[in-house]
């Protein structure tokens, strides 16, 4: 009898930094590191974490289409001592087309960690979206961790025509601390 092996091998020739797949479906690109995770606003299309990760920067996204699969994985948003947050979300959506898909395919152990540091006049939170972002969360753990802040922040233009818009379907939301009284695992600051 003769064996056949049917798996497919992996290459990542456009984009070397993740830790293997080809953004595809079947093949996502794998997120191993904080730099890799990093790199996911240079690239566009599906991503697995393999690995719990320490981002000591915001992960801007937009006007892509992202699906991310936190695969019972950690993302964690610690600041780097030289970086000025700006949107204050690990994630960041934002953008025409820009679209943002979580799983967790693990059912409900990989998570997403906002910043604990707290800043005046600024939301750190798990996940922010912008003008124009679209958020649809099917599973996963989200954390806002710093003083008075959101899980999941929606901050856009007061114009109807710019509008955010956030689909959950699953998932766990917990914040730190109240904000005047009220914890807000989904704060959505538009006139929409």
């Amino acid at each position: 009898a003769t064996s056949v092996d049917n798996t497919k091998t992996i290459t990542n020739v456009e984009n070397p930094v993740f830790a293997g797949g080809d953004g595809t479906a079947d093949f996502p690109f794998l997120v191993a590191t904080g730099e890799q995770a990093y790199s996911m606003r240079d690239a566009k299309g599906y991503f697995k974490f393999v690995a719990d990760v320490t981002v000591t920067n915001e992960i801007y996204m937009s006007g892509k289409t992202y699906v991310v699969d936190l695969n019972g994985h950690s993302v964690k948003l610690v600041y780097a001592d030289d970086v000025k947050p700006n949107n204050g979300g690990v994630f960041n959506i934002s953008g025409k087309n820009g679209n943002l898909t979580i799983n967790d395919s693990s059912n409900g152990k990989g998570s997403v960690i906002g910043s604990d540091k707290t800043y005046s006049n600024k939301v750190t939170s798990a996940v922010r979206v912008g003008n124009y972002g679209k958020l649809t969360i099917n599973g996963g753990h989200f954390y806002g961790t710093s003083a008075g802040t959101s899980c999941i922040f929606v901050m856009t233009n007061r114009a109807s025509g710019s509008k955010a818009t956030v689909v959950i379907n699953g998932g766990i939301f917990e914040t730190a601390s109240p904000s005047n009284g009220t914890y807000y695992v989904l704060n959505h600051e538009d006139s929409a």
